[in-house]
């Protein structure tokens, strides 16, 4: 009678550890879910953030590159018009530079 006692609560103990474990992977497939759902969220999240972000900077980029280019031709026109004034006060360095240019270049083009 002993054995069948021991037998009877070794049986009764392994359907106790079953009922457990099936309650156990039912709470771990719920939790799992709700994690990976929660995972899924975040990064969908972070995706919209980043594009949100990407577009933010490229019109950033865009206005800085419009304000580059009109600060650009600004000093380039302040720069032409410079030159230009400093050429009709004193013409004869900018004569003698477009003619040593002009020599060395007729040079170099003339030579075989």
């Amino acid at each position: 009678m002993d054995k069948a006692n021991r037998a009877e609560r070794l049986t009764d103990a392994l359907k106790l550890l079953e009922e457990t474990a099936k309650e156990k992977k039912e709470e771990l497939t719920t939790l799992l879910s709700d994690k990976y759902s929660n995972l899924k969220e975040t990064l969908s999240d972070s995706t919209h953030n980043v594009a949100e972000k990407l577009g933010d900077v490229k019109v950033k980029a865009a206005d800085a590159a419009a304000r580059a280019r009109e600060v650009g031709t600004e000093r380039a026109k302040d720069l032409a018009k410079t030159i230009d004034e400093s050429a009709h006060r004193n013409p004869w360095p900018y004569v003698g530079g477009t003619a040593v240019v002009a020599l060395l270049l007729g040079y170099i083009l003339g030579r075989k």
